[in-house]
């Protein structure tokens, strides 16, 4: 079974924290949703309040199938400047396994330089801070091991192509299927 952690971070965007768990869990992903704080609780971008399993401290050290962070300029600013999620997204990539983020959280890629030579997608009025990466306006792009979305009304279509990426594609259509969706 594919795991994937959820950075979960105040400020966060609703819908892209979790409409992908969601889609995730439906497909068979085991999800831990961790709060980079030691609260397991915090409050998303529109004011809800969103629950973690555990915190990113209690899961350092384990590796994940997808690390995900999620968009919300909250989460993306905390992306950007804690060094653990910097450590985290730096790991993944260099180990080949998935990293996915959405909206502004594509930031998260720009202080060490990790979008440099990717082509990628994110919320629009942030792409000028992608210097050395492709930016295409599409509402997901795949490159190698690095999977990006441009915001809360891509968030469906990112979180079926992470599951057709994790479960496979017969198991992404299923769940698509099964919500209504179209699938990626």
């Amino acid at each position: 079974m594919s795991r994937a952690l959820v950075v979960l971070a105040n400020g966060c965007e609703e819908i892209e924290t979790v409409t992908p768990a969601d889609v995730l869990v439906r497909a068979g992903v085991a999800v831990v949703i961790a709060s980079v704080t030691d609260a397991l609780v915090v409050i998303g971008s529109r004011g809800l309040p969103l629950g973690a399993h555990t915190t990113l401290t209690a899961v350092g050290g384990q590796d994940f199938d997808l690390i995900f962070l999620p968009g919300g300029n909250g989460s993306a600013k905390t992306c950007r400047e804690d060094f653990r999620i910097q450590d985290l997204c730096e790991h993944q990539l260099a180990s080949g396994r998935w990293l996915a983020t959405i909206c502004a959280a594509t930031t998260a890629l720009v202080p060490r330089g990790l979008h440099r030579g990717r082509r990628l997608t994110s919320y629009p009025t942030v792409r000028d801070q992608f210097t050395g990466a492709t930016w295409l306006d599409q509402p997901v792009v795949v490159d190698g091991n690095l999977v990006t979305s441009q915001g809360a009304g891509t968030a469906m279509a990112f979180a079926l192509t992470l599951a057709k990426l994790l479960a496979g594609a017969k198991q992404a259509a299923a769940v698509a299927k099964q919500m209504i969706a179209q699938p990626e």
